[in-house]
C-alpha cells in the first residue's frame, strides 16, 4: 500500500513535469504572438525540472540517492523568481536590469552547487520515515533562506505589479485575476511545507509551482495576457497626448485616458457608469461631438482663456462583432491651425503695408463678380498710384519710399469700410474694391482718399515729405457684363487719365467712356 502511494505520486509529478516540458516547447514555438513568450517559457521549462527532479526525490531512500535529485532540481529551482520577475517588469513595461535580477539566483544556484565546500546553503541533510516516504530533511544555511525570500518576494511583487500597474477591466482583468491568482499558490504551498503542515512532510513547492506556471500558461495564450494588442491599447491608451473618451451605447462613461482628465478636470474615475451630459455639464457643444456620429469633426473650445481647435474623431467599439459603445478622440491641432492661418495670412498679405496683396484681390474680385452676376448687385473698384514715387525714392531713399507707402496704406484704411478690401498691387500702386457700391459711392470715397493722403506727410531729416495719390475708379452694375479683367483695365484707364490731367485727381471711367462717345 505504502509503495503504491508513493509510486502513484511520483508518477503523477512525472507526467505534469512532461507536461511542463510540452507547454514549455509550445511557449517557445509561440514566441512571436507574445514577446514574453521566450521568458515564460523558460520560467515553464524551470518549474518543469523542478517538478521532474522532485518526483524522482520522493522515491529515494538514502541520502545520497535524493541529494542527486536534489542537484537536478536545483537546475530549475533558482531561475524561477527572476523569470517571474523579468516577465511581469516587461509586461507592465518597465525596464530591467536582468543582472540585478538574476543576481539572487545565480548565488543560490552556485552555492548550492559547492555546497559541500562551506554548507552555506544546507547545513545537513537526513532522511527521515514519514508514513510511506523517506523524506529528506535539510537543516538550511543563510544563502538558503535568501534565496526562498527572494522566491516569495518575486512572486508577491511580480503578481503586485500586474494589477499596480494598469487600469483593469473587462479582459484585461480576467486575465490579470488568472496571474495574480495562480503566484498565491507557490506562497502558500512554501508557507505551509516550511511550517511543518504539509501531509507526510512533503515538500509542496513542485506542485504548487507547476499550477502558477500551467495557469499563466493559460493566461498568456488563452486570454492573451502578452499578446501585442492589448498590452498595446493598454500602454498607448494611457500614454497617447490626445484626450479619449469611451462611452457605451447609452451615452454613459465607460473609460478616459490621463489626457482627457487633464483637459476636462470635470472627468472622474467615480463618474464613470454615469452620462456624460451629466459628467460634462455646462459643455453641451463638447457632449454632442462625444457623443456624435462616427467620423471627424472640427471644435473650437475655451481652454485656459484661450481658443482651442480640436479634431474629433469617434470610432465603434464591438463586443462579439456587436457594437458595445464609441470612442471619442481630441486632438489639439491649435498649433497646426494658428500654422495655416499663419501661412494664409502671409499667402495673402503685403509684407511692408499689411494690407491685402495682389493675388488675395484678384481672387477677391472674381468673387464679387459672380456675385454681382447672381444678384444684380453693382460694385466699383479703384486702382491708384503714389504721383511721382520714383523720384521720391531716388530723392530720399528707399526707406522713405517705404514710409510713404504705409502711410498712404494707413490713410486709405482711415475711409475704407470693412467690407472694402484694400490690396498693393506692387510697387506703388494700390487696388481698392468696393462690394455693393454703385459710380457715385466709390468716387466720393476716393475723394476722401485723395484728400486726406494730399495732407499727410512723411518726416524725414526735420523736412517734411508730401505725397498725392491719382486714383481712377470703375464700376459694374447689375446691367454691365463686363468681366472683372475688363473691369480692372477701365479703372487703369481712368487712373491714366487722372494723372494726363495733372495728377492728384480722380477720374471715372463712365466719364471717360462718355467723353469719348460711350462705351
Amino acid at each position: 500500500m505504502h509503495v503504491s502511494i508513493v509510486t502513484l505520486l511520483r508518477e503523477i509529478l512525472t507526467s505534469l513535469s512532461l507536461v511542463l516540458g510540452v507547454l514549455a516547447l509550445r511557449a517557445w514555438q509561440r514566441r512571436r504572438l507574445a514577446s514574453e513568450a521566450p521568458i515564460f517559457s523558460l520560467l515553464i521549462a524551470s518549474a518543469a525540472l523542478y517538478c521532474f527532479g522532485y518526483a524522482q526525490e520522493m522515491a529515494q531512500t538514502t541520502v545520497a540517492g535524493a541529494a542527486f535529485w536534489l542537484h537536478i532540481e536545483y537546475l530549475g529551482i533558482p531561475w524561477s523568481p527572476g523569470l517571474w520577475l523579468l516577465c511581469a517588469r516587461r509586461h507592465c513595461g518597465m525596464r530591467s536590469r536582468t543582472v540585478l535580477l538574476f543576481t539572487i539566483p545565480v548565488i543560490a544556484f552556485v552555492a548550492q552547487e559547492t555546497n559541500s565546500l562551506h554548507h552555506f546553503y544546507i547545513r545537513s541533510m537526513d532522511m527521515l520515515p514519514r508514513g510511506p516516504f523517506w523524506v529528506l530533511d535539510m537543516h538550511r544555511g543563510p544563502l538558503s533562506w535568501l534565496h526562498i525570500g527572494y522566491l516569495n518576494f518575486g512572486l508577491l511583487y511580480g503578481g503586485w505589479l500586474y494589477i499596480a500597474r494598469r487600469k483593469q477591466g473587462g479582459r484585461t482583468l480576467l486575465q490579470t485575476a488568472v496571474v495574480v491568482g495562480s503566484s498565491l499558490a507557490p506562497l502558500g504551498g512554501y508557507m505551509v511545507y516550511l511550517a511543518g503542515w504539509s501531509p507526510w512532510g512533503l515538500d509542496l513547492g513542485p506542485l504548487m509551482m507547476s499550477v502558477t506556471v500551467v495557469f499563466g500558461y493559460i493566461a498568456v495564450f488563452r486570454f492573451g495576457l502578452m499578446d501585442l494588442m492589448p498590452m498595446a491599447r493598454s500602454l498607448v491608451f494611457h500614454s497617447m497626448r490626445d484626450a479619449v473618451i469611451v462611452t457605451d451605447l447609452q451615452g454613459r462613461l465607460v473609460d478616459f485616458n490621463p489626457a482627457a482628465r487633464e483637459l476636462m478636470p470635470l472627468l472622474d474615475e467615480a463618474k464613470t457608469g454615469q452620462e456624460l451630459t451629466c459628467v460634462l455639464n455646462g459643455s453641451s457643444e463638447l457632449v454632442d461631438a462625444l457623443l456624435g456620429p462616427d467620423g471627424t469633426q472640427r471644435l473650437a473650445l475655451s481652454w485656459q482663456g484661450e481658443t482651442q481647435h480640436f479634431d474629433v474623431r469617434v470610432f465603434p467599439l464591438y463586443r462579439d462583432k456587436q457594437r458595445a459603445g464609441s470612442a471619442a478622440i481630441l486632438a489639439n491641432i491649435t498649433a497646426q491651425v494658428r500654422l495655416m492661418d499663419e501661412l494664409q495670412h502671409s499667402a495673402e498679405t503685403d509684407a511692408l503695408t499689411g494690407v491685402a496683396n495682389r493675388r488675395s484681390f484678384l481672387t477677391s474680385i472674381q468673387r464679387e463678380c459672380a456675385r454681382c452676376a447672381r444678384h444684380g448687385e453693382p460694385f466699383s473698384v479703384a486702382v491708384l498710384d503714389v504721383d511721382n514715387f520714383k523720384a521720391v525714392n531716388d530723392g530720399n531713399g528707399h526707406h522713405v519710399g517705404d514710409s510713404v507707402l504705409l502711410i498712404v496704406a494707413d490713410r486709405i484704411l482711415q475711409c475704407l469700410r470693412e467690407s472694402d478690401l484694400l490690396s498693393r498691387f506692387g510697387g506703388d500702386e494700390f487696388a481698392i474694391l468696393f462690394p455693393q457700391t454703385d459710380a457715385e459711392g466709390a468716387l466720393d470715397v476716393a475723394e476722401r482718399i485723395r484728400e486726406i493722403v494730399a495732407a499727410s506727410a512723411v518726416d524725414v531729416d526735420g523736412e517734411r515729405v508730401r505725397a498725392t495719390v491719382s486714383i481712377g475708379v470703375a464700376t459694374q452694375d447689375e446691367a454691365d457684363g463686363t468681366n472683372w479683367e475688363q473691369l480692372l483695365k477701365q479703372a487703369d484707364k481712368a487712373l491714366y487719365d487722372a494723372k494726363a490731367r495733372g495728377r492728384n485727381q480722380v477720374a471715372a471711367w463712365d466719364e471717360l467712356a462718355e467723353t469719348a462717345g460711350g462705351r
